[in-house]
């Protein structure tokens, strides 16, 4: 089964227990941790040109699975992604590291985007890393809005 299908068949909890695995082992670029705050948001959102999806409410689930399909670009992320989905969930196994959500998706965003504050406390971002998708990493700031506001 490919890795984006493996991703999409997965359930809320196992989404968000390996995306927490993953950012939850991943050192923060810089050494800083960015956390989710509405400028954050409008810096994404003006970088990426998108705005909060229609239809409602975004699930910490869908957000977990668009952020782990922009993580499977990266061949080792993909195959730690397939080692801890196949870790059967009835083994009562689980992964909490301490971060929600958004502050993993954030950390996926740190290894393309450096996140840059100025003296007036105004975010700036700059693409690093350009991803093999851009679909999939705008689809990821866009559903990170939706979810966060």
């Amino acid at each position: 089964m490919p890795i984006q299908d493996l991703i999409r068949s997965l359930d809320d909890k196992t989404a968000k227990q390996i995306l927490g695995r993953i950012a939850g082992s991943q050192p923060a670029p810089g050494g800083v941790r960015i956390t989710w705050s509405p400028e954050i948001g409008k810096a994404l959102a003006d970088e990426f040109q998108v705005a909060a999806p229609p239809g409602g409410a975004i699930s910490e689930g869908d957000l977990a699975r668009q952020a782990l399909l922009v993580l499977a670009e990266d061949p080792e992320a993909a195959i730690a992604i397939e080692r801890l989905a196949s870790i059967p969930t009835e083994s009562g196994q689980t992964f909490d590291f301490g971060i929600g959500v958004a502050v993993a998706v954030l950390i996926v965003l740190q290894s393309h985007v450096k996140f840059d504050r100025n003296t007036d406390g105004k975010w700036s971002l700059k693409v690093e890393k350009k991803p093999t998708s851009d679909s999939l990493v705008k689809g990821l700031v866009q559903k990170l809005i939706g979810f966060a506001k």
